[in-house]
C-alpha cells in the first residue's frame, strides 16, 4: 500500500504527468471507440477509420509512455 501512495503522490505532485496519462488514456478510448463503434464512422472509408484510429492509439501509447518516462525520472531523483 506504501508504494501506491508514492505513486499517487509523485503524479500529483507534477501536473505534467497527469495531464500525459489523461489524455493518452482519452485518446486510447476514443480509438477503441472508433474501432468497435460502427455508428462512429466519420463519413470514412473503413480502411481510413481504421487507419485514423490506429494513429490515434499510435499518440496515446506516446503520451502514456512519456508519461512513464517522466515518472521514472521522478523517481530516480
Amino acid at each position: 500500500m506504501d508504494s501506491f501512495n508514492k505513486f499517487f503522490g509523485k503524479l500529483y505532485s507534477t501536473p505534467s504527468m497527469i495531464w500525459k496519462a489523461g489524455a493518452g488514456l482519452i485518446f486510447f478510448c476514443f480509438s477503441l471507440a472508433i474501432i468497435f463503434v460502427p455508428s462512429l464512422d466519420l463519413n470514412l472509408t473503413p480502411g481510413n477509420r481504421y487507419a485514423f484510429a490506429g494513429l490515434m492509439m499510435l499518440y496515446a501509447l506516446f503520451r502514456l509512455y512519456s508519461c512513464l518516462n517522466e515518472y521514472k525520472s521522478y523517481h530516480d531523483e
